[in-house]
């Protein structure tokens, strides 16, 4: 395990890439930030439509679910810097994976906004007081197509790519926050059916834009 993080792991990263990859990702990680940025200014409604459908009626409030549901917050960020440390051709792709699903997204949080009827929530325990804190920070619109989802199919779609058999893991994780988008009550079913489309979508145009990475041990720093 030792050997394989070892100084190799990280060959293929961003310290050992040339200049001109470098700016590259530095521009896609400026654009995916922006993009972020804009995430709060579209999420105040008004809500012009509902995706509500007669199944969503009969999903219960799991509060519990909110650890899934938050932890997106956490594995973004560090497989984008994971993937710098150890494939930096692979962060590039997932960085254009990210973009093209907010691009794909934000036109319907402009121009066909949805909204969620959340439940109270007045238990005491830390997963409710955790639910509630999610409901006080992210207003209940921004729903049609779930980023959530939309991210957790690229997480594991790229972890996969990188790493098979953490890979697996991580999958399996992201399955559950996919799910927590309906327990939680953050969406409805459909949300979350667009999110998987797009994400799919996402995926493919970002492994197609910056070409199939190769397998690990065929890359080469490209000259400065």
């Amino acid at each position: 395990m030792a050997r394989r993080f070892g100084g190799g792991a990280f060959r293929f990263g961003i310290r050992r890439r040339g200049r001109r990859d470098v700016l590259t990702t530095a521009v896609l990680i400026a654009v995916f930030g922006g993009l972020l940025a804009l995430y709060r200014p579209l999420n105040d409604g008004p809500a012009r439509w509902s995706p509500r459908t007669p199944l969503d009626e009969h999903i219960p409030l799991v509060v519990e679910m909110v650890i899934p549901y938050i932890s997106v917050l956490a594995l973004g960020p560090f497989t984008l810097v994971f993937f710098l440390l150890t494939s930096a051709r692979l962060a590039r792709s997932a960085l254009v994976a990210g973009i093209v699903l907010l691009i794909v997204a934000y036109p319907f949080y402009i121009f066909a906004q949805t909204h969620v009827a959340r439940p109270e929530v007045t238990g005491e325990d830390v997963f409710s007081k955790l639910l509630r804190l999610v409901y006080g920070g992210d207003n209940a619109y921004n729903c049609f197509p779930s980023l959530h989802t939309g991210f957790s199919v690229i997480l594991a779609v790229y972890w996969l790519r990188h790493r098979r058999r953490a890979g697996r893991y991580v999958a399996a994780w992201c399955v559950l926050i996919v799910a927590s988008t309906l327990f939680v009550h953050q969406h409805y079913i459909p949300d979350m059916a667009a999110g998987l489309a797009a994400g799919s979508v996402a995926c493919w145009v970002g492994l197609r834009f910056m070409g199939r990475p190769p397998a690990q041990v065929s890359e080469r720093p490209s000259s400065p």
